[in-house]
């Protein structure tokens, strides 16, 4: 099987997709109907975060049960929402991947198969020949300093620690969900703490599409989050065994369609 486009088996497993989206009407609808074509039988939530467009409206007529957050939560918010909601019923694994249509839904299944023996499995863009899409320079280089950091801080070897196309036993969706992301980032520095935790933590290689939209680590935004990223691990490196956790605020009640 090739290791970036070879397909997996069916997995007889009991599945919930988590897909956060916010303002993305124009790439929803297809990222619903490719994850429901690679894995009938899982749940699809796609978390609306307080989208001032029709982005809940298109992921329901794609088929997605979807969580609409009335106020804006960010993108660990509405993870740790759709965390929640697919706990509500029982599930062996949890899946994630972006609205945007950045990540492939062939991968879905790659994923799910290879949690065997692990508590999560990143899709990394950089152990392929190639990322699939040009990288900017800047965020080249940020996610090169996080690989650094995982590496020497949370003695963790990942190649693209910043990937949000991720499997996840319900355990450490369970975690998050009760508890929080550390100091509300879901990158780096929960990799570290998670590793820190005894969580067993693995990469498979996959191929990504440019976003659709705007990225949210685009300009000053970008620098700012790095920032934030290097100050908590900074924290880690200095003894800390655990990072703050839940700075995120608790995900108001949502709406479900």
């Amino acid at each position: 099987m090739d290791a970036l486009t070879g397909r997996v088996s069916s997995i007889p497993m009991r599945a919930a997709i988590v897909i956060p989206a916010r303002n993305e009407a124009v790439a929803v609808e297809a990222v619903v109907r490719g994850a429901r074509k690679e894995m009938p039988a899982a749940r699809i939530i796609v978390v609306d975060d307080a989208s001032r467009d029709c982005t809940g409206a298109r992921a329901a007529v794609a088929g997605a049960d979807v969580l609409r957050l009335p106020v804006h939560a960010g993108y660990a918010g509405a993870l740790r929402a759709g965390y929640r909601e697919a706990l509500r019923e029982p599930v062996d694994l949890v899946l994630q991947m972006d609205g945007d249509g950045q990540h492939r839904a062939p991968d879905l299944p790659r994923l799910a198969h290879a949690l065997a023996g692990c508590d999560l499995v990143l899709g990394s863009r950089f152990l392929g020949p190639s990322p699939g899409y040009r990288i900017p320079g800047l965020r080249r280089a940020g996610m090169a300093a996080c690989r650094w950091m995982a590496r020497e801080v949370g003695g963790l070897g990942l190649t693209d620690p910043t990937s949000g196309l991720r499997a996840l036993r319900p355990s450490i969706a369970a975690r998050i969900a009760d508890e929080g992301f550390p100091a509300g980032l879901t990158e780096t520095s929960l990799l570290i703490d998670l590793h820190r935790a005894g969580f067993r933590i693995t990469e498979i290689p996959v191929l990504m599409h440019a976003s659709r939209g705007r990225s949210m680590h685009a300009g000053v935004a970008g620098a700012a989050h790095f920032a934030r990223i290097s100050w908590v691990v900074l924290g880690q490196a200095v003894g800390s065994t655990d990072a703050p956790r839940a700075a995120e605020p608790a995900p108001a009640p949502a709406g479900r369609t």
